[in-house]
């Protein structure tokens, strides 16, 4: 007869507990911290009791859904930073704090990466960006982005045509970044599928003079050799040396010569 009076006494300090106000209010992070867009966070909020908001900024509103805590912000247009406390009550004096902040503009914009390569049959990729606000998305031709809490998805279709490249630029307020983009093709862009490219050291000429020698040689880079030498200031007096003009073309560096 005692046990089963104990448990009963139990059990009623357990549903009083349950149904009166909190003595233990203890959420899961003490700060939060928005753009200058705003938007929603939940907090999960551990209690022995219920609870209340007891003081919430006027720019914030905070709801409460069992156990979780949902504020919210509009975007901030004061064009300063926004700070307050939300405080949450329980029986007598038992009380927690979150504090809230709200950026006035955009601090920071940086990508995980500054590279993004994508194979010619195309796809999706992502890349995360830090940042405190919402920034706008310019991509290059042939790709698409956008940008959401946080991640900045790029799509890229099969590309049948030459490679391709470009930046995605990333603005916001006084804040930027970029990211170089580029996709594999069947068609170099460097050569446009020649293989062949101007001569670095001749420019295309196939020749170049000297005027330490005073002569014209023929440019070795590109399959030239020999020279045409000027030993007297008559301009025909001009003596052949194994002489032979290059081609004034090179092997392309990006694609190796294969033209793709």
């Amino acid at each position: 007869m005692k046990k089963l009076l104990n448990c009963i006494s139990i059990m009623s300090l357990l549903v009083l507990t349950a149904c009166g106000g909190a003595t233990v209010i203890n959420p899961e992070k003490n700060a939060v911290d928005f753009t200058i867009e705003g938007g929603e966070e939940k907090v999960d909020v551990k209690a022995d009791g219920t609870w209340n908001v007891k003081e919430c900024p006027e720019w914030v509103t905070a709801e409460i859904q069992d156990s979780i805590l949902v504020i919210k912000t509009a975007r901030n247009e004061t064009g300063a930073v926004r700070e307050g406390d939300i405080v949450l009550a329980g029986k007598g004096q038992v009380q927690a704090a979150i504090k809230v902040t709200q950026a006035a503009k955009c601090t920071r914009i940086n990508p995980e990466t500054d590279k993004v390569e994508f194979e010619k049959e195309g796809g999706t990729q992502t890349v995360r960006i830090d940042t405190d606000g919402s920034p706008q998305v310019e991509a290059p031709e042939g790709f698409t982005a956008t940008y959401a809490g946080g991640v900045l998805t790029i799509n890229a279709p099969a590309n049948e045509e030459g490679a391709k490249n470009g930046e995605i630029k990333l603005t916001g307020d006084d804040q930027s970044a970029t990211i170089a983009v580029t996709q594999k093709g069947n068609i170099c862009p460097k050569c446009n599928g020649t293989g062949k490219v101007k001569c670095s050291k001749c420019g295309g000429q196939g020749e170049y003079f000297s005027e330490a020698y005073m002569s014209v040689f023929g440019c070795s880079k590109c399959g030239g050799g020999g020279q045409l030498e000027k030993p007297g200031s008559s301009e025909e007096d001009w003596y052949d040396y194994g002489f032979h003009k290059g081609s004034g073309k090179m092997k392309c560096p990006q694609c190796g010569g294969s033209g793709h």
